[in-house]
């Protein structure tokens, strides 16, 4: 279906004709040893925990302020328990 779509645009279809796409006869993907599978787990990127918090500009200015915020509530707590 997608492929009609693309030869009824002539324009389209002289762009797609300039690339030349070459796929290699070899498997793509060998079966792996248990090092190389540990190893790719290793060097695989981690996901951000706070991603979602420091995306916006509240939830990057509310990681700026709470340990701030602790950090006084810490003070203040310490200067009234030795009062």
């Amino acid at each position: 279906m997608l492929k009609d779509e693309f030869n009824k645009e002539d324009t389209l279809k002289k762009e797609l004709d300039q690339f030349q796409v070459i796929i290699p006869e070899q498997k793509l993907r060998q079966k792996q040893t248990s090092w190389q599978r540990f190893i790719h787990y290793l060097a695989s990127p981690a996901k951000d925990p706070l991603e979602k918090a420091t995306v916006t500009l509240t939830g990057l200015n509310l990681t700026r302020m709470v340990p701030l915020a602790l950090g006084v509530g810490v003070s203040i707590i310490q200067l009234w328990i030795h009062i």
